[in-house]
């Protein structure tokens, strides 16, 4: 389960595409199983009692807009890690 922490207004969320992945495969593979492995785009954040609800009551696509707050901007951040070679000229 993809889990973020409690966030301020000022925090960024970053979610690993393997994470999210994982977490829409376990969360789909039983009821809709054909919408795996198809393109995706994260919308926002659902409410943290809406996240703690979800296993006793489902939420459906048509009600979970009430639950979710919009992001107000999208990144797309590639990441390149650290390490020693010979300088680059």
């Amino acid at each position: 389960m993809l889990t973020i922490p409690e966030m301020h207004p000022c925090d960024i969320l970053i979610a690993h595409q393997d994470e999210l992945e994982r977490m829409l495969v376990l969360t789909f593979q039983k009821h809709k199983s054909e919408i795996i492995g198809n393109d995706y785009l994260v919308l926002g954040t659902l409410e943290p009692s809406s996240w703690r609800k979800r296993e006793k009551e489902p939420l459906e696509f048509g009600n979970v807009q009430e639950h979710v707050h919009d992001f107000k901007e999208y990144l797309d951040v590639k990441y390149t890690p650290a390490h020693w070679g010979p300088a680059k000229k």
